[in-house]
């Protein structure tokens, strides 16, 4: 079968025909949203009158512009009251209200909405603004931040807006990143105002201490422009924080004359006078800023100018005016506080204070001012207590830090002033005032332990000090407790820092004379105590610094010349004191000096000087003394009166005396009384043990035992005794002339006159004695007069030696007899040998 095929027409016909059996014919049906609420509506219309106020605003038209803001907010608010969570609603709201300068309208209605949309910046923005008019910063900061993130070109003003609360509380950094956003994000029609942010930038800037910085942009902010007082005054600020203080007054006095309506110039003027200490210009400056018109600031200015001028029930009227004109104004309160404090009101200035503070001040100066004066009326405990709340106010600020630091420091607690200071540089590392302070208060702890005796805490306090502060006055406190802890070669470097220090005086460079005195370098220590008399002209400090002087000669063995200095130690007390403890046991030191080279004649007018002077409590001098009489009473040969006082000076042994001190005393005195084998006996007792010096001291006194024994034998005609006892001598000392000489006179007189007279000649031109023995040899073997006659005059030309009368006489009589002269006496009878101590 074929497939049935139905017409295109019949299909259509049947198609008219169901459609005319369904009902009467009808039109396509189309989507259409649902119908506004009324709300919604409300909020269209709130947005179209929005936008006709900003037309008219545009256009200059404030009174329409008003009308049509308040319609605005009129139909967002009726909008908002009946669906309060709409984000469109709220956000035209917020900028109707805003507009209308109603911002606590806006806070109301509009952070209900963005607490619940946190990321919502239509909402964000009329919000962070409201709070920031109201100067609601805590809150406004966070908010505003967020907007700014977005950089987006209407909330421009955003990066304005943080600048200049960045620049209120003096975070230049912050300030900078906002103001150069602010530079990069403008349109092009408004460059034209860009001098406005370079100013601040300027300021900035100078926040951030980078004077470069900030005179780049003070001189983009003028260029091009007529010259502009704002720009000016931030490039004499730019002067003064570049140290060059002279210029930027010089400016400023220009400023005030060229634009002198404007107050800003005869403002920072009057401070510069008033840091300078021109209290008569800055007084001129202030009045003329009054005059100019009564405004807080002037009145601040004038205030502090009578304050200066101590003056301060008159500050005190200035800084009431200041609030009278702008009540709670937080520094004008805090000037009250200070001038009330400055006539001596505490308890008033306390009040005030607290008064201020209980409505609603909170701000941290006020708080920080409080607490000082409760500390300088002397209520330590509540300044603590205040200060503690500038703490928690301000946890990462030095501020609360420093004045706790000060509350403590002013009632000597040492040990939490430190830990206040430590706790400020935790926070701030470089804060300047927090090291000086720190310093002084590591110095004060270290005064008090050095008092108690703890020097090595001290030391280490003032290590730190002086790590802290560099200065000289603590270099000087460090270098004089290391040399009273006797630490001088520590001290020796502490001082020649300090003495390179700007600053340093005659004190330091007496100092460093004392630390190398005891480090033993008494050239260099006499060196400075001579820098330091050349460093002042006061006659007292000088006095000190010759006393000092007077130690190092002493070291360095110029006695005499210590003994003068210490002998008129001139006007100060301190070189009085040094001379008195030290002039006794200097003239003791020379005492002994004076018996070494055999003077006991001038070691005895020493010692009577010692006796005369005194040696007080130290009884260790006063037995050094006696000790050294007792040497000069056995050089006179009062050997009992030595004998005595040896027991009384080393009975107890004093700390300066060996252990074997007293026998060599006893062998010594033996020895000077010839009593050769007793001497010996107490000599080899002492050398089985012998101290630190003694060796060569011994080694002396073996030899001049064995001279002296050599001379007993010599004159009693012993020549072995003598030979064997001079020979033992020589090999003590192999060098020493007068044993060489003396050995030649017992060989003379054993037969060897060849090798005797070889000797005396070699040692003629230093024995003045060999030409006595040569003149002896000639006349007595040889009897060659003539040559005996020249010998002779030799020895007398040498100098009066103890035989120089009977060499006369002998040279004399020879010339006599054998026509060389008309004298008469007795012929020499044999040689003779040096006596040798």
């Amino acid at each position: 079968m074929r497939p049935s095929s139905r017409s295109p027409r019949r299909v259509s016909t049947a198609l008219v025909l169901l459609a005319s059996l369904a009902g009467p014919p009808t039109a396509l049906a189309q989507f259409r949203p649902p119908p506004a609420t009324e709300a919604q509506r409300q909020s269209e219309q709130g947005e179209q009158a929005l936008v006709s106020a900003n037309a008219a605003a545009a256009k200059g038209d404030k009174k329409e512009a008003e009308e049509k803001f308040r319609r605005a907010l009129q139909l967002f608010e009726q909008s908002l009251a009946q669906e309060p969570q709409s984000v469109a609603t709220a956000a035209g709201l917020g900028s109707a209200a805003n507009a209308l300068q109603d911002f606590q309208r806006t806070v109301a209605r509009v952070q209900p909405v963005f607490a619940q949309n946190p990321g919502e910046l239509s909402l964000a923005y009329p919000l962070g603004t409201a709070y920031f008019k109201l100067r609601r910063f805590n809150e406004a900061v966070p908010v505003l931040e967020q907007v700014a993130a977005a950089d987006q070109p209407d909330h421009l003003i955003v990066h304005y807006y943080l600048a200049s609360y960045y620049l209120y509380v003096q975070d230049g950094n912050k300030a900078v990143t906002r103001l150069q956003r602010y530079l990069a994000l403008r349109p092009e029609k408004l460059a034209g105002n860009d001098f406005q942010i370079h100013e601040l930038l300027g300021k900035a800037h100078l926040l951030r201490r980078d004077a470069p910085a900030a005179r780049a942009a003070f001189e983009k902010s003028q260029a091009g422009r007529a010259e502009s007082a704002p720009a000016q005054i931030g490039l004499a600020a730019v002067l003064e924080m570049e140290g060059r203080v002279p210029e930027s007054r010089a400016l400023l006095e220009r400023l005030v004359t060229k634009f002198p309506q404007v107050a800003e110039p005869k403002e920072r003027l009057a401070r510069l006078y008033l840091s300078a200490g021109d209290v008569p210009r800055a007084e001129a400056q202030a009045l003329a800023l009054v005059k100019l018109g009564a405004t807080p600031a002037s009145h601040l200015l004038l205030g502090d100018v009578r304050l200066a001028q101590k003056q301060p029930s008159q500050a005190e009227a200035e800084f009431r005016k200041v609030l009278e004109l702008q009540p709670g104004l937080l520094l004008g309160q805090i000037a009250v506080g200070k001038a009330l404090q400055a006539q001596a009101r505490h308890e008033e200035a306390i009040q005030f204070l607290e008064t201020a503070v209980k409505s609603g001040g909170g701000s941290l100066e006020l708080w920080a001012t409080l607490g000082s004066v409760n500390r300088r009326a002397g209520r330590f405990q509540r300044a603590v207590e205040v200060h503690r709340r500038v703490v928690e106010m301000a946890p990462r600020q030095a501020l609360g830090w420093m004045l706790l630091g000060a509350d403590h420091f002013a009632t000597g607690q040492w040990d939490q002033a430190i830990e206040d200071y430590g706790s400020a540089l935790q926070v701030q590392p470089n804060h300047p005032g927090a090291k000086q302070w720190l310093a002084r208060a590591l110095a004060h702890r270290a005064r008090d332990r050095a008092g108690t005796q703890r020097l090595d805490d001290a030391v280490r306090d003032l290590r730190r000090a002086y790590d802290l502060d560099r200065s000289v006055a603590m270099g000087r406190r460090l270098g004089a407790v290391l040399l009273e802890s006797r630490q001088y070669a520590e001290g020796r470097k502490v001082m020649e820092g300090a003495v390179t220090l700007p600053g340093a005086t005659w004190r330091e460079h007496l100092l460093l004379g004392y630390a190398r005195l005891g480090s033993g370098d008494a050239q260099s220590a006499l060196a400075s105590f001579t820098q330091s008399s050349e460093a002042t002209q006061e006659p007292d400090q000088r006095a000190e610094a010759s006393a000092g002087a007077a130690l190092a000669e002493v070291e360095l063995g110029q006695v005499d010349a210590a003994v003068q200095r210490l002998s008129d130690a001139g006007p100060s007390k301190s070189a009085a004191k040094v001379a008195e403890a030290n002039l006794p046991r200097v003239l003791v030191r020379r005492a002994l000096a004076k018996l070494e080279a055999g003077d006991p004649v001038a070691a005895n007018r020493d010692l009577d000087a010692v006796d005369r002077l005194g040696t007080g409590k130290r009884g260790d001098l006063a037995k050094l003394a006696t000790f050294a009489r007792a040497l000069t009473r056995a050089e006179e040969g009062k050997f009992a009166e030595a004998s005595s006082g040896l027991k009384r000076a080393l009975t107890p042994a004093p700390e300066w005396a060996w252990p074997n001190t007293r026998t060599l005393a006893d062998a010594w005195v033996l020895y000077r009384q010839g009593k050769v084998a007793p001497s010996r006996k107490l000599l080899t007792t002492a050398q089985k043990k012998p101290m630190p010096g003694q060796p060569r001291w011994m080694g002396a006194l073996t030899g001049a035992l064995l001279r002296r024994e050599a001379a007993i034998a010599y004159a009693s005609g012993n020549m072995k005794a003598s030979e064997k006892a001079l020979k033992a001598a020589l090999a003590v000392t192999p060098d020493d002339a007068l044993v060489q000489h003396n050995l030649a006179c017992v060989d003379w007189r054993q037969g060897d006159t060849s090798g005797a007279v070889a000797t005396w000649k070699r040692l003629e031109p230093s024995v003045a004695v060999a030409s006595l023995n040569l003149g002896i040899d000639a006349q007595e073997r040889r009897h060659e007069p003539a040559e005996a006659v020249d010998a002779w005059r030799r020895y007398l030309a040498a100098g009066a030696g103890p035989r120089a009368a009977q060499v006369r006489e002998w040279k004399d009589r020879l010339q006599g007899l054998y026509g060389l002269g008309d004298a008469s006496g007795a012929a020499p009878a044999g040689v003779t040998a040096e006596e040798t101590p």
